[in-house]
């Protein structure tokens, strides 16, 4: 495997994790009372911002450093950035139990298995 590609497949994990914790932190806050939605939606772009900033730091000091790979640093950055501040936000929804992270896990790595598998050996 090429250094690139190796980007590509941990990206891929990155943004399956992302929509996986996405769907699930939608799940929850659906079951929650109308008056605590907007709450749960501030909290999660409270845990997003910090992250983006980041990114915007991270590719502003590469662009004026000159470093050619910014790009492939921002397709990893923000998949990992969108992942953290999501699990952030759904650790403050649920409580966390290592059998359903597991699981969870497990999941998202057939699926990005099956992605990179497919992106890989198809056209």
């Amino acid at each position: 495997m090429t250094p690139l590609a190796v980007m590509e497949a941990i990206a891929t994990v990155l943004w399956v994790y992302a929509i996986v914790a996405g769907l699930e932190w939608l799940w929850r806050v659906a079951r929650t009372e109308r008056r605590h939605h907007i709450p749960h939606v501030t909290d999660l772009l409270g845990n997003l911002v910090p992250v983006m900033i980041a990114l915007i730091v991270v590719v502003m000091a590469g662009a004026m450093i000159g470093l050619p790979s910014v790009v492939v640093i921002i397709a990893v950055l923000f998949p990992a950035g969108l992942a953290f501040g999501v699990h952030q936000s759904l650790n403050e929804l649920r409580e966390a139990t290592w059998r359903a992270e597991a699981i969870k896990l497990s999941v998202i790595l057939l699926i990005a298995g099956f992605t990179i598998w497919r992106r890989q050996f198809t056209g």
